[in-house]
């Protein structure tokens, strides 16, 4: 384990923790199963902290990633799940007039049928680019690239540029995607999963907790441990997942601490 640096002072860090954010893939799970120890551990930190679990996972609703870590035998609450999905929604809950074209797979695409979804003839709005790995078609992006051109805003669910499927081997992932279309058309766009500041920003929201109140917990030190230093956070990595070969010497962002796993958290707050 790598020692804190001096200029944070894990002792007093640790006075002030009250939540703790912690990713999800890679860091409780790994290739689809727990990894060693993180079920007991959700358990007891739950009766010390306050608990909020953040996901970048946006081929999924959130009742399906609800239903999944259940049965494994996670004791997490649908609510205390929080993803790009649902930061997405809450945004466009407020503005309902807007009219949206998604790329995103066919459950995803299920969750916002309550809004105006459009079809390739007609100009969206906002174009809502997701995992979309079920129907991994180029004339999908093509299509939202053209809506793109002619002035829908471009919207990332979330900024990952790669993540590990269920053999651990890395997949081009979203956040990809979406830098391709914003340079193809020269083009903003907005991520609303992690790294977005944004995004931890409605974590402490919806934890009811201040940036100096908790520690986030991952694996992932562009999404988890930069977006979360971005917020004001303090960072724990844990070296499993897409991590389990980090060396300290070969980042730039350095996490306020370094774990080999989301078990010995319970020896540090």
């Amino acid at each position: 384990m790598q020692k804190i640096t001096k200029m944070y002072g894990w002792i007093n860090i640790q006075k002030k923790i009250k939540g703790i954010l912690s990713d999800i893939d890679g860091t409780l799970l790994f290739k689809g199963n727990p990894i060693q120890g993180t079920i007991d551990a959700v358990s007891k930190l739950r009766k010390r902290k306050k608990l909020l679990f953040l996901t970048n996972t946006d081929s999924k609703s959130p009742d399906s990633i609800h239903k999944k870590l259940s049965k494994h035998g996670f004791p997490i609450q649908k609510e205390e799940i929080f993803s790009p999905i649902i930061a997405i929604k809450t945004f466009l809950e407020k503005n309902k007039d807007k009219k949206i074209f998604l790329v995103t797979t066919k459950e995803v695409e299920r969750e916002f049928k309550q809004f105006k979804i459009v079809n390739n003839k007609e100009i969206p709005d906002y174009v809502i680019i997701s995992d979309f790995s079920d129907d991994w078609d180029v004339h999908r992006l093509n299509n939202a690239f053209k809506h793109v051109l002619k002035g829908a805003k471009l919207f990332g669910t979330q900024g990952n540029r790669y993540c590990l499927n269920k053999l651990g081997e890395p997949v081009i992932d979203t956040g990809s995607f979406v830098k391709m279309l914003a340079y193809a058309a020269n083009v903003p766009y907005n991520i609303f999963g992690k790294p977005s500041k944004d995004f931890f920003n409605q974590a402490l929201e919806k934890i009811n907790l201040k940036a100096e109140e908790c520690i986030v917990v991952g694996d992932d030190i562009e999404s988890d441990i930069k977006g979360a230093i971005n917020a004001g956070i303090k960072t724990v990595l844990v070296k499993t997942g897409k991590a389990s070969k980090y060396k300290r010497t070969n980042y730039k962002i350095q996490p306020h601490m370094v774990l080999d796993s989301f078990k010995e958290i319970l020896n540090k707050v």
